[in-house]
């Protein structure tokens, strides 16, 4: 099978360290391209890839026929127009949460994509983590209403930079918060229909007091309900991410991805990782068969306007103390 030509459009510390090097340990992936406002960026992702060029010209790689897909991790304001111009381009798109920083600006990226008949992957790879998939198996054969806690905790994690711009990153919630509510709805394997939100802005201040800290409800259909505990003012020295899953005589707990404990009324079983994976490598493998076999994307166009619809009801439910009906 011919490897897959990639243009990364975005090459700062998550790309070098994390999907540069699942990208390069795939042979079904070649880096044909780097792309990044700071050329000397660009360049190390070429080189250390093995790319054909570098440039801070994205409009070279979304014109280039010898690209097939592209990987959008730029800062989030960029997400939704980087990922219309390659729809229209003819390019599949990998792109990192969020999808756009409102609706509208998601259904320009739905309406483009559908448009142009290309492949489209969010970003949340969780959803595609092993203890995700083992957890969601085990529920679906539990099939009975659940109670899911999620926790996101560490200091000040968007203290600087154009994160803490919320007209650039749209705020932690929008941003990393979307993980942990995807995950919630992937366990539950059902769209939510209400959602509330107490929280704020604890942490470094935010021009607009973007909230950065908050507990946010999910209500689902059938009475599941799922909270998620986003903190960036605890402390780095205790774990930053667990999931507590109760459904049906069972108690699922995934700690940080790397092990999972479940107790059931037969008893205890226990497995450990040799280290944490969240899904980035499994996520690249299905791109493959999204690609190459027309397979529906695990997380898609329908996945993240789920997310995003969840994040942009929770940041409205704080400002406003009012329950936002999805």
């Amino acid at each position: 099978m011919t490897a897959i030509n990639v243009a990364l459009i975005g090459c700062g510390g998550f790309v070098y360290h994390t999907h540069l090097a699942n990208l390069i340990a795939n042979d079904n992936f070649r880096i044909h391209a780097a792309v990044d406002v700071n050329l000397d960026a660009a360049q190390d992702v070429a080189q250390r890839g093995g790319a054909a060029y570098w440039t801070a010209d994205a409009d070279r790689a979304l014109n280039d026929p010898d690209v097939e897909l592209v990987f959008i991790a730029t800062p989030h304001h960029t997400h939704a127009d980087l990922s219309i111009r390659a729809a229209r381009a003819g390019k599949h798109i990998y792109c990192e949460k969020p999808m756009a920083l409102d609706e509208a600006g998601c259904q320009a990226v739905i309406e483009a994509v559908n448009a142009a008949g290309v492949k489209y992957m969010a970003g949340y790879n969780r959803a595609v983590a092993p203890f995700t998939l083992e957890a969601r198996a085990l529920l679906a054969e539990l099939d009975a209403p659940m109670m899911i806690y999620h926790r996101f905790a560490d200091w000040n994690p968007y203290g600087h930079g154009w994160p803490l711009d919320e007209a650039l990153s749209g705020g932690r919630l929008v941003g990393e918060g979307g993980h942990a509510l995807d995950s919630i709805c992937r366990l539950t394997g059902q769209d939510p229909v209400r959602v509330y939100a107490e929280g704020g802005n604890f942490a470094e201040p935010s021009v607009t007091q973007a909230p950065d800290s908050a507990l946010i409800t999910l209500g689902f259909p059938d009475g599941s309900t799922g909270v998620l505990y986003l903190s960036s003012i605890a402390n780095n020295g205790f774990p930053k991410e667990e999931i507590q899953i109760t459904c049906a005589n069972h108690t699922i707990v995934i700690y940080g991805y790397e092990r999972m404990v479940i107790y059931a009324p037969d008893g205890v079983r226990e497995r450990t990782l040799p280290e944490a994976d969240k899904g980035l490598a499994h996520l690249l493998d299905m791109m493959v068969r999204v690609i190459r076999e027309d397979a529906p994307a695990p997380v898609g166009l329908d996945d993240a306007l789920r997310t995003s619809r969840c994040t942009f009801a929770a940041v409205r439910a704080i400002r406003t103390r009012s329950l936002q009906h999805l």
